[in-house]
């Protein structure tokens, strides 16, 4: 089940107050101390959307903490959270993986705390910058949209919190402490993590959280955004032949046919491609003297809003070539061999707001031989490349490879385990009867006098079987033209039509 929440204005204009002059020299003194400190550009682009603090960090797993800010919750007392992963800084996330860690605490007094917590979310963000029309042109509007596809956590320390009982509180000694942690992701694929286009992220984030007793604040450690790559299989393997009439810049006159032969249908990373190039110019009198190649990563997204749809795009320049063109009469047969690279090079994909797809682009250059006048036509044409990261002949060799669900069909989420075992316990090693009295006692209030009520023991969070939940945020803002330069120019509607799908 989806949940949205949508902030809609009180009134139909907003006032945007003028800074006095001291207000001004703050702010500017504020942005440049800021931009003195490296920010992901997603984070930046949520913070101004959302008015929250930028000197909030939210950085990379492994990547070097900045110091905190003044208002920062954790200078409130002198108590420092943070994660540590096995495996590392480069650890990625995959279906059915599991993930383990500490989550270190470092205080140097005694500290009262009813537990801490470790937290586990994905989120895609959707932000556009568009003109607010009907208001002289001088102002602009920022809409974004964050989806949670999930969101996860569990206690490493203290006593698991009650619907009906306030937690208690212990005191947690001057040192360094470490609790260590354990999480199984599902066997389900989710979009690949991304932050493009600009204004347009998929994260997967870590956080640790100290609750202190009684609700009152605690603190929290900085956000770890760990990458996520989910597992595709390329399709059998099978020969095809792309073919296509190309023309002149005027799109009018015909220029040459082409024909591309490829081994196969998609490519990995790390993987030589070879494939071949068939030109057959129609004008008799051009020859090919020049074939060059670009491997391009387009990425596309889009944010449905009120009026219409807001589109942005990105393409990404992967690796570029040039062939070697001998004498030809206008028709010519070229081998074409390229390596794949890892960086920058995720799988194929389309998600709510995000699309990433690659195209090999070959320009072709020709010169005519006859008549009295020479010219230099071109022609430029595009195929369409399949990117996983796994070939065909891997899909037996991988453990569970074939039970992989879609995060658009299954609810799995992730889910904590005790770290002390190899894997979270499955439902099938619990003996069958002992599941209808646990689910009972989680669901059905005894019949019995309320002081048995207050007598139900914990129950381990992995053994409760829970659905996953996505929830949608939607916010809007009006700014000045000009500002949030991090999102470039304002987004032109591309249509008016109201089926934003893809």
């Amino acid at each position: 089940m989806m949940n949205t929440v949508v902030n809609v204005p009180h009134s139909s204009t907003l006032a945007i107050p003028s800074l006095s002059p001291p207000e001004c020299a703050n702010t500017a003194s504020s942005n440049a101390s800021s931009a003195s400190s490296p920010r992901r550009l997603s984070q930046t682009i949520t913070d101004i959307v959302t008015g929250s603090n930028p000197n909030t960090t939210r950085s990379r797993s492994g990547s070097s903490p900045r110091s905190p800010s003044p208002t920062h919750v954790e200078t409130q007392t002198p108590k420092k959270l943070s994660i540590e992963f096995e495996g590392g800084t480069h650890i990625i996330v995959r279906p059915n993986r599991i993930i383990r860690g500490v989550v270190h605490l470092k205080t140097p007094q005694p500290i009262q705390a009813s537990q801490i917590r470790i937290r586990f979310r994905a989120e895609e963000v959707a932000t556009a910058k568009v003109k607010e029309y009907g208001l002289e042109n001088k102002i602009e509007r920022i809409d974004q949209s964050v989806t949670t596809y999930f969101d996860v956590s569990t206690k490493v320390w203290g006593t698991e919190p009650s619907a009906y009982l306030m937690s208690p509180w212990e005191v947690i000694e001057p040192g360094e402490h470490q609790y260590p942690f354990a999480l199984k992701f599902p066997n389900v694929n989710f979009p690949p993590s991304t932050d493009d286009p600009v204004g347009f992220s998929i994260h997967y984030i870590w956080s640790a959280h100290l609750d202190a007793p009684s609700f009152n604040p605690g603190a929290r450690s900085k956000e770890y955004i760990m990458p996520y790559r989910p597992i595709v299989c390329a399709p059998p393997t099978k020969e095809w032949e792309f073919t296509q009439t190309t023309y002149q810049v005027d799109k009018k006159t015909p220029i040459a046919n082409v024909k591309a032969k490829l081994p196969r249908r998609a490519f990995c990373p790390d993987e030589d491609v070879g494939m071949e190039l068939h030109v057959d110019s129609i004008p008799t009198d051009l020859v090919v003297t020049h074939v060059s190649f670009t491997l391009n990563k387009c990425c596309t997204g889009q944010l449905q809003i009120q009026r219409g749809l807001a589109r942005k795009s990105k393409v990404r320049k992967i690796l570029s070539g040039s062939l070697p063109v001998g004498g030809n009469g206008g028709s010519i047969r070229l081998p074409v061999k390229f390596h794949v690279p890892t960086r920058l090079v995720s799988p194929s994909f389309l998600s709510r707001h995000i699309r990433v797809y690659y195209e090999m682009v070959f320009t072709i250059q020709f010169t005519s031989h006859g008549g009295l006048l020479k010219s230099t036509p071109s022609c430029e044409f595009s195929i369409p490349i399949g990117i996983t990261n796994l070939p065909h002949n891997h899909l037996l060799h991988i453990p569970n490879l074939t039970s992989v669900q879609s995060y658009l069909q299954s609810k799995e989420s992730p889910i904590f385990f005790d770290p002390f075992l190899d894997e979270p316990p499955s439902q099938s090693s619990i003996p069958s009867e002992l599941w209808g009295p646990l689910t009972a006692a989680l669901t059905t209030p005894p019949i019995t006098s309320p002081p048995n009520y207050f007598s139900l023991s914990d129950l381990p969070s992995q053994f409760i079987q829970k659905d996953r939940e996505e929830r949608t945020i939607f916010t809007s803002r009006l700014i000045k033209p000009g500002m949030v330069q991090e999102l470039g120019d304002p987004i032109t509607i591309v249509s008016e039509n109201k089926d934003w799908e893809w």
